[in-house]
């Protein structure tokens, strides 16, 4: 997706819930819909059981992605090589002091995941920044519909997010 989205904590929480249903906000996670995270790139602070809970959560729900009903999906599962891809463009976000999907550069999202290695059919990214936490980050996604909707979307088998400060990038993907 190609949309920009800047937001504070307590404005994602309240688009959230205008943009929601309910259930999809706040239902607890299931055993069913958490996955291992075994493959993880060390440098990135963040808490990725929980991150791919509260996707899984979304996505075997299902969700309002602003008007549109995206039915439940398939479960993702954790994978380092995008935690590790959407890390790097989180931090080169924050050195270079800019906001976007391609890099001052010239890269976008699926040069970057040639680049750490990651065998692609399908790729989707979405970036945030603020200081914020987890839920925060995974909510104001979901307030956007573009972004909620890749969350949602069918194709994507694996994602890995990656924080850099106060900038967020999620990489969801499928391989060759």
């Amino acid at each position: 997706m190609t949309g920009i989205f800047r937001f504070m904590a307590p404005v994602c929480l309240l688009a959230c819930f205008i943009g929601c249903t309910k259930d999809t906000a706040v239902t607890p996670v299931t055993p069913e819909t958490t996955a291992p995270v075994t493959d993880t790139f060390p440098e990135n602070k963040v808490d990725r059981a929980f991150l791919l809970q509260l996707v899984n959560g979304l996505r075997s729900r299902g969700c309002n992605c602003g008007d549109t009903q995206m039915p439940p999906v398939p479960a993702l599962s954790w994978n380092g090589t995008l935690e590790k891809a959407g890390w790097l463009h989180s931090k080169d976000m924050k050195e270079k002091n800019y906001f976007d999907h391609i890099a001052p550069g010239g890269t976008n999202p699926g040069q970057r995941l040639d680049a750490a290695g990651y065998r692609w059919t399908t790729y989707g990214e979405n970036i945030a920044t603020g200081h914020m936490d987890e839920q925060a980050a995974i909510l104001g996604w979901l307030s956007s519909p573009k972004h909620c909707m890749n969350m949602m979307n069918p194709d994507f088998r694996e994602v890995g997010i990656g924080r850099y400060d106060a900038y967020w990038t999620m990489v969801l993907g499928s391989k060759k």
